[in-house]
């Protein structure tokens, strides 16, 4: 008999979340799974249109899936308060839901944990286990309390402390944890046993991979310029005001950066553009579907990434890498730590650390007057890619440890 799997994740689509694809890969399996989710709102903090408490609410897909949408309060602007009772609204709905799962539902011998922010979201899934004996894997996206500092949502010492011990206890009900990054494993050491600890690294959407190209975009661009692009979420992590100090050196060039996407920080962004006199550098495009990407990137020369100097950024491997590396574009990042290390050691673009703009303006100009091999650069992607972080590669690995749990 096939086993049951449940899932729990706070994001699930329509919104974009690599667990889309691990709930298809084993949902074409065969495998019997129910995935538990809130109402799609990220990143515009909108309830998406046709979802609602008492709308489209539960679904069935073919045979063997079924999707529980749970009440919550959206994101909103995404501000503390909004993602505090964000955060407790989808808390309490998992609890309540997960007892009557307990009480009135076939057992699932698997639980799987999809983890991005808060921590709360493996709670619940320890009640289940208590009651019904599950094999519970956490997929560890969002290491507490380290993203928290990082994103300075607290900094007293003693509050640290205790969360920290408080994630430590969590993490003893758990029998399999993946997680994205070396860094983010050495970690996780001192948390748990090695032995449960697996390296998971992300990989490019299935849209990114099999590179289908629309014929219109929204936008033409112009082969005079070094055009760099940023596809992905604007927040406070990105880190664009460092971005636009960069391009405000580079002005006098022909160099323009297209900025893709949506996010909390996309309003002070324009701001900054205006007041910088950046308008003809900096070009903001809206949010685009997963499957228009690759069309845009095609016409651009590097593709860039950044994120905040801070600790538990450097010990990530932002998704964002593996897109783009599929994508087979040279890869442009202010970013530190495991990130920088790959991008600069396996020659598949240029890394700056955190926060370094001026740097990233010298590198920029580098570019400009074409001192690096960027034709080298666009294979070594594709190479490493494909040996290292393709969907076929995370498949085989995801499905072999749930046969062997």
């Amino acid at each position: 008999m096939a086993k049951r799997i449940l899932v729990f994740t706070n994001h699930y689509y329509p919104e974009q979340f690599k667990v889309n694809d691990v709930v298809n890969w084993l949902k074409n399996e065969m495998y019997d799974i129910r995935v538990v989710t809130g109402l799609p709102n990220y990143p515009s903090g909108k309830i998406f249109k046709g979802y609602g408490i008492f709308k489209n609410n539960t679904s069935k897909v073919g045979k063997n899936l079924i999707i529980n949408r749970l009440p919550l309060i959206p994101r909103g602007s995404g501000s503390k308060l909004n993602l505090i009772f964000n955060y407790l609204s989808y808390f309490f709905s998992t609890i309540f839901f997960t007892i009557y799962l307990i009480l009135f539902k076939k057992k699932y011998d698997i639980v799987l944990v999809h983890h991005t922010s808060p921590f709360l979201i493996a709670i619940a899934p320890i009640i289940y286990k208590i009651f019904k004996s599950s094999k519970n894997i956490l997929w560890d996206l969002d290491i507490w309390p380290q993203t928290l500092v990082g994103m300075k949502i607290i900094s007293n010492k003693l509050l640290i402390k205790i969360i920290e011990s408080f994630v430590k206890r969590i993490y003893k009900f758990y029998d399999q944890v993946l997680v994205s990054s070396q860094s983010l494993k050495n970690i996780l050491k001192n948390r748990i046993y090695s032995q449960k600890l697996i390296f998971f690294p992300n990989w490019a959407d299935e849209e990114i991979e099999s590179k289908k190209i629309i014929e219109k975009i929204d936008i033409s661009f112009d082969s005079k310029y070094l055009n760099i692009m940023y596809m992905g979420n604007i927040g406070e992590a990105q880190d664009f005001y460092s971005v636009v100090k960069a391009i405000e050196i580079i002005k006098h060039l022909k160099v323009r950066l297209y900025v893709i996407g949506d996010g909390r920080y996309k309003s002070k962004l324009k701001k900054l553009i205006s007041d910088y006199g950046l308008n003809l550098n900096i070009i903001l495009i809206d949010y685009q579907d997963i499957s228009n990407m690759y069309s845009y990137a095609c016409n651009c020369d590097f593709l860039f990434m950044s994120l905040k100097r801070d600790e538990i950024f450097s010990n990530t491997l932002p998704a964002k890498i593996q897109t783009y590396m599929c994508i087979g574009k040279p890869i442009l990042a202010m970013i530190s730590g495991e990130a920088n290390s790959l991008i600069n050691n396996s020659k598949i673009g240029v890394a700056v650390d955190s926060g370094d703009y001026s740097k990233l303006a010298e590198e920029i100009i580098n570019i400009y007057y074409e001192k690096y091999d960027t034709n080298k650069m666009s294979l070594n992607c594709k190479k490493i890619y494909q040996s290292e972080f393709s969907s076929i590669i995370r498949k085989n690995q995801i499905i072999n440890l749930i046969k062997s749990i």
